[in-house]
């Protein structure tokens, strides 16, 4: 069991700290625009954006992608500002952007932070946009702004793995009951398959996890391979002697500093220690080979090993407890941005009218 994570009495509250997620934003979008590891986010950004193209007037689309890479940016600067390191962030044509966690959270309050993080960044973003359309008297950074805005309140929902939903896990679960309700309320506003399927899935997960499974264990299962070349197996008649299948393979699994958890396959008949990575921590429950296969047309000739490995997902047992005062600042920072975000969008919606509606001044 691991210890409560202490709390830093002189940290600054979440509704301060839009200078601090600003500046680590920025450090953040240096570090991003570097080529290398990162050469596949800026691809699926410049695609995201050429597909807008296809759909709207370019100044438009290059807005939505900026959004959508402020409030990104604004997740990688609460990670790393708890020291959680990221991935860069990948962009989805019309459903926005993900970064990856390197390492869980190992609190509701860390969880909470990294969440809030992007619509917080990702609001500061919409403002500048919106005060850029008043200087300019420019509609399309209205439509813009507006984008930003409803962007940052959709993940608002309480639901998983919207950033509401991992909001409300240091507040109070109950929002996620209260984000099943709304999120059909969303879903029939919006009309959008994808957004049901997510809502379907999130409704799902909370009827199997407190409902069907409460109180019980849940068992996972994920597959991988191992290859080994004909020329590395030891002994010269191993191909006149049959690999055994469905049988166990010894192993071992360790945790690093990172938080990640290692598991070695032994292959005694190939002679081989595969490591892999787990996808999370978890208690391995067993770890045996499902099929062996001959690989005779390619080069190099290989043997391979499917193997499946069967484990419960390991779960803090203290991960929800969070104290009262910081529940109460999670909880009213989520509010007043929600508030002030529906006020930002009326407001907002007021100024596109004004200008003949959200399509005309994509015209102009």
């Amino acid at each position: 069991m691991r210890r409560p994570t202490k709390l830093n009495r002189n940290e600054k509250w979440v509704p301060g700290t839009a200078g601090l997620f600003s500046v680590a934003g920025i450090k953040a979008l240096l570090q991003f625009l570097r080529l290398g590891k990162k050469s596949g986010a800026l691809l699926s950004m410049a695609v995201a954006t050429a597909i807008y193209m296809w759909f709207y007037q370019w100044e438009f689309a290059l807005g939505v992608t900026i959004m959508v890479l402020v409030h990104e940016l604004g997740h990688v600067a609460a990670a790393r500002h708890k020291g959680i390191p990221v991935t860069a962030p990948f962009f989805i044509p019309f459903l926005g952007a993900l970064i990856m966690l390197k390492r869980n959270p190992r609190d509701a309050e860390t969880e909470a932070y990294v969440a809030i993080g992007g619509p917080l960044l990702g609001t500061v973003g919409a403002l500048v946009a919106f005060a850029a359309g008043l200087i300019a008297d420019e509609p399309v950074l209205y439509a813009i702004a507006y984008i930003g805005f409803t962007l940052n309140l959709i993940n608002l929902l309480p639901i998983h793995p919207l950033d509401g939903g991992r909001i409300a896990s240091s507040v109070t679960r109950w929002l996620w009951v209260a984000g099943a309700v709304g999120g059909l309320a969303a879903v029939i506003h919006l009309k959008s398959i994808l957004f049901f399927l997510l809502w379907a899935l999130f409704v799902w997960d909370l009827i199997s996890k407190y409902i069907v499974h409460r109180g019980k264990s849940t068992e996972y299962s994920f597959w991988g391979k191992i290859e080994v070349p004909f020329d590395q197996i030891p002994g010269e008649n191993w191909m006149l002697i049959p690999f055994r299948e469905r049988e166990p393979l010894p192993y071992r699994t360790y945790s690093d500093l990172d938080g990640n958890q290692w598991v070695e396959i032994e292959w005694e008949e190939a002679d081989v220690v595969h490591l892999i990575k787990m996808q999370e921590q978890g208690l391995i429950r067993s770890v045996f080979s499902t099929k062996i296969e001959r690989k005779w047309r390619q080069t190099p000739k290989v043997v391979v090993c499917r193997y499946q490995i069967d484990y419960e997902p390991f779960e803090i047992e203290n991960y929800y407890e969070v104290p009262e005062r910081v529940r109460w600042k999670f909880g009213i920072s989520y509010g007043a941005l929600a508030i002030f975000l529906f006020v930002m969008l009326d407001v907002v919606q007021i100024m596109l009218n004004a200008q003949g509606g959200f399509l005309h001044s994509l015209r102009n």
